[in-house]
């Protein structure tokens, strides 16, 4: 065996396209998981503007937020603007 091909036994070369593929394969998950996160940052931020009006306080953290949403409403409330954000990984 040659030094050349013992570490690239099993290495596959992708075509342009299969790349662009799969590049907006991997940034889609990433964004699903991440989204939750990025849903309760929102949450906060904008309670903390209307607090400055004098809103009601209505989450202590980002876990409770997580807790909240999801209790009143479920996974649509976790994943809340996943399109937008699909669109912007993909554009």
């Amino acid at each position: 065996m040659s030094s050349d091909s013992a570490g690239n036994r099993n290495s596959i070369t992708l075509s342009t396209a299969e790349g662009f593929v799969c590049g907006g394969i991997a940034a889609c998950i990433a964004v699903t998981v991440s989204n939750p996160a990025e849903v309760a940052k929102t949450r906060l931020q904008l309670q903390g503007e209307l607090a400055r009006g004098g809103g009601v306080k209505v989450y202590n953290n980002a876990f409770d937020v997580l807790a909240k949403t999801w209790t009143n409403e479920g996974i649509r409330g976790m994943q809340r603007g996943l399109g937008p954000a699909y669109a912007y990984q993909v554009r």
